[in-house]
């Protein structure tokens, strides 16, 4: 009958683990079992939504690269991004190269996935403000990832607290008669 009682902290936490909030419906901690499921739930809805606004953001900056600048930037690296940002053409952008580098020069080929120009220099502003507007979103997602492995940690210490709260205690205490008395309790 004590044993159907019971609850492992190890397992309450290893449940939490998996899925914050588990583990303390297992070990009979409903409200703190509530409040993690909740936060597990807005947390996955804030990564999501910040996953999708990033998204959405990038093919706002690329649409807007193609229509001022004359480039396709879909699926290119950051460092392509970077020189798109701070130059107005790829002949500005290997002008600079050659005169820092010299005879050891490495310009771009001036192919067509290369080549952009700028149709002005408010334009080249706006795409670096768009541009940043996406990494914003990005970077708010990544909190969000850090948030969840939070949430999971502190629902698997939380879980094994709650689960060592409710295993029996069993007291042994001498009567005035000589005798020893055992006393089972439980505390929630």
């Amino acid at each position: 009958m004590v044993s159907a009682q019971t609850k492992s902290p190890k397992k309450a936490a290893f449940l939490s683990i998996l899925l914050p909030g588990l583990g303390e419906l297992y070990a009979g901690g409903k409200k703190s079992s509530r409040f993690f499921f909740f936060t597990e739930g807005m947390f996955w809805t804030g990564l999501i939504g910040f996953k999708k606004l990033n998204h959405a953001r990038i093919h706002t900056f690329e649409a807007y690269a193609a229509a001022h600048a004359g480039t396709n930037l879909d699926g290119r690296q950051n460092s392509h991004l970077d020189r798109v940002s701070n130059y107005k053409s790829i002949y500005d952008y290997n002008t600079r190269v050659i005169f820092v580098e010299g005879e050891f020069a490495n310009p771009l080929p001036e192919t067509s996935e290369n080549i952009w120009e700028w149709d002005s220099s408010a334009s080249r502003t706006q795409f670096i403000d768009l541009r940043s507007k996406a990494t914003w979103a990005r970077t708010r997602s990544f909190l969000f990832v850090g948030a969840l492995l939070f949430n999971r940690f502190a629902s698997a210490f939380n879980a094994a607290h709650v689960a060592h709260s409710t295993l029996p205690t069993v007291s042994l205490e001498p009567t005035p008669q000589g005798d020893l008395q055992a006393q089972l309790s439980f505390s929630f």
